[in-house]
């Protein structure tokens, strides 16, 4: 069976620089009804061909909907309507992210839940936990021209043209992209001098590494998945606080949710994978209430479980 992470990493990336220059023309041409117009018909097409991703969008909304039972957010059972719906969730993200990034989308705008956890580390050093679910995204484009400086690791393969793009649409920003295959030693001696300068590192935690075995098995939503122990383990290594952050549209407004994982992060060697183990599951229980909560929100478009 192919590893899911060999999965992800041989797909396109979803949302990447075409459709994200066809956006970007179309919103300037006309605003944002125009490209949600263009965008309707761009997603059809790509949700009618991409069989693979489309099969994923299912078992992902099927998975979530035995995981809750009776709480289920899909009464009737997850359709090809609702794998549609998903889908077009995803195209108004690409485009939430991108009105985002030219400052059309103020901090007021933005709900904040667990704000406190930020504000305790603001000018201070913290690694902050993401995952493909939502639109963080937005959430770096609101805060790009912030007093806090922000750092961002990216999977070097698919992100670096897509993260310069946003980039060229707020030339004020300032984040630092920071690209990697792997997190590790090397990557933690590398932003340890940015943590004393109390800098924040983003860092998605939900797929595994490329060219790696440094992953461990928890379930999600039910079933065995697949997760990675680079965030951990740069966790431990560099002592500061671990928050997670989900940021998505609900309605007509956004939330970011801010979650405090632990203050700091200790792997003992005697045993490193229980501990291990009982952080990351402690943030994959945050990931799956945000996916009752938010169905449509999940964006991992091929297949997620090792069965």
């Amino acid at each position: 069976m192919q590893r899911p992470s060999s999965n992800w990493s041989n797909s396109k990336e979803r949302g990447g620089l075409g459709l994200l220059t066809l956006v970007l023309y179309f919103y300037r041409l006309g605003g944002r009804w125009l490209c949600r117009i263009v965008l309707y018909f761009v997603i059809l097409w790509y949700w009618l061909f991409a069989v693979s991703a489309r099969q994923a969008s299912l078992n992902y909304m099927r998975q979530l909907h035995l995981f809750a039972g009776v709480n289920s957010p899909f009464p009737n059972g997850p359709s090809l309507a609702n794998s549609y719906q998903h889908f077009i969730q995803f195209g108004t993200s690409i485009l939430d992210k991108m009105e985002g990034w030219l400052g059309h989308i103020p901090e007021q705008e933005l709900q904040l839940f667990g704000h406190q956890h930020f504000q305790q580390t603001y000018q201070k050093g913290a690694l902050l936990v993401v995952s493909h679910f939502g639109n963080i995204e937005l959430l770096r484009a609101v805060k790009s021209q912030h007093s806090q400086k922000i750092n961002v690791l990216v999977y070097q393969k698919h992100a670096t043209q897509f993260n310069t793009f946003l980039k060229k649409l707020n030339d004020q920003a300032d984040i630092n992209l920071i690209s990697v295959d792997e997190l590790g030693l090397e990557t933690a001696i590398l932003l340890e001098e940015k943590m004393q300068h109390g800098e924040w590192v983003i860092v998605a935690a939900d797929r595994a590494p490329v060219h790696s075995n440094r992953v461990q098995h928890i379930d999600f939503l039910g079933q065995e998945a697949v997760w990675p122990q680079g965030a951990w383990i740069l966790a431990s290594l560099l002592k500061v606080p671990v928050l997670a952050v989900f940021c998505y549209r609900q309605h007509q407004h956004f939330e970011v949710h801010i979650h405090k994982i632990t203050d700091i992060i200790d792997l003992p060697r005697k045993n490193r994978i229980h501990a291990m183990q009982t952080v990351t599951r402690k943030y994959v229980t945050l990931l799956e209430q945000h996916c009752l909560r938010a169905p449509y929100q999940w964006f991992n478009f091929y297949h997620f479980w090792t069965k």
